[in-house]
């Protein structure tokens, strides 16, 4: 990306170099905010659905640019910098209300038991402790965690390939260990 500053050539003296001052042409924050805040406003609110979910998204957006201004006002754009933030922000909230639509309505299926857990689920998790720890994880996060394959290669920084295959093995280990 290209800055939006220009920097003059240095002046030379006889004895010492002077660094030249800087040319500014950043925008300042206060100036960024007023500019883009309509626009991100109604972005955020289509995509979140309601005025109050949009704002708040909004808000974490401007205090994002906000602790990273260092960077953002030497941006040659940084209103579509604040605008990327605010999709990966949505984007979040989206997978974020995914997964606790998913519980939620598993918490509804499954009577509520005054009982613990029963002594295969604590064999099977005993078992997947002992595995080693990327399919430990993916089959926490698979399982427990109710998350797609590829939310865990996401979360692990991982090829989904690698996930099925974690998970595939992990299968056949806990298969072999939990019936022996």
């Amino acid at each position: 990306m290209q800055l939006m500053h220009a920097t003059a050539y240095p002046s030379v003296s006889s004895t010492t170099m002077e660094p030249a001052p800087i040319i500014a042409t950043e925008v300042s924050f206060e100036e960024l905010y007023r500019r883009e805040y309509p626009a991100l406003v109604a972005v955020a609110t289509a995509l979140a659905g309601t005025p109050a979910d949009g704002e708040d998204v909004v808000q974490d957006t401007m205090v994002k640019a906000l602790m990273h201004w260092g960077k953002v006002r030497r941006l040659e754009r940084p209103g579509a910098w604040c605008h990327r933030v605010l999709l990966n922000a949505c984007r979040s909230r989206w997978r974020r209300r995914r997964t606790e639509a998913r519980f939620l309505a598993r918490q509804r299926r499954e009577e509520p038991s005054t009982q613990g857990p029963t002594v295969e689920v604590v064999a099977f998790w005993a078992a997947v402790r002992r595995l080693p720890e990327r399919p430990r994880l993916a089959v926490a996060l698979y399982y427990a965690g109710d998350r797609s394959v590829a939310e865990v290669a996401s979360i692990l920084d991982v090829p989904e390939g690698t996930v099925r295959s974690d998970l595939s093995r992990a299968r056949m280990a806990l298969t072999n260990e939990l019936e022996h």
